[in-house]
């Protein structure tokens, strides 16, 4: 899934290849989604909604909004510009040839990687979380235990921490009821509460 660093990243020029379209599409898309849906769109893409009301009235489509309105109601963002006539579904393969085509490979590039990244991290996390379950016990006998020095090398940066925490939110605002606990809970840890 394309997050918001991403998305932000990401021209403010028109794409659409029919403006009647494009206008028509956005505004039934738009007046059909929740208010949920429509802050999460504004929110992954960094746009006010009067960004998307200007849409109904030019028939511009920007990148950003084009893929964020995708994203968040789940359709192909080929229909938004007009190069598809079938609404479609949201596919991770065809956004990233949509973006591809727009010339955006090396921002897919950078994005491929900090995706990589942020999956070793969790995974060593969650490697890391079960060896210590695994070892409590044993330590639970011992009076105090030793400090556990981290390499530098596999310290979390800022950047990470953010991906993550921004990918939890739009899931969240999808509406999935783990990742709003989870967020949450980060947010609860972070406030001191």
């Amino acid at each position: 899934m394309v997050n918001a660093a991403f998305i932000q990243q990401l021209k403010q020029s028109n794409i659409s290849k029919d403006a009647t379209k494009t206008s028509q599409r956005v505004r039934a898309l738009w007046k059909g989604a929740s208010a949920e849906a429509k802050a999460a769109v504004c929110e992954l893409s960094g746009s006010a909604q009067a960004t998307v009301y200007r849409i109904f009235k030019t028939g511009g489509i920007s990148a950003k909004l084009a893929i964020a309105i995708a994203q968040v109601l789940g359709i192909d963002p080929c229909y938004l510009t007009g190069e598809a006539e079938e609404e479609g579904a949201y596919n991770e393969a065809d956004v990233t040839n949509f973006i591809s085509r727009l010339g955006y490979d090396k921002l897919l590039v950078e994005q491929e990687k900090a995706a990589r990244r942020a999956a070793r991290e969790a995974a060593r996390l969650k490697k890391e979380a079960e060896a210590a379950q695994a070892a409590a016990p044993a330590e639970a006998d011992t009076e105090k235990p030793a400090a556990k020095e981290v390499p530098a090398n596999e310290i979390v940066t800022n950047e990470d921490i953010l991906v993550l925490v921004q990918a939890l939110e739009i899931r969240a605002k999808a509406g999935n009821p783990e990742a709003m606990e989870l967020l949450r809970q980060i947010k609860l840890l972070l406030l001191g509460c």
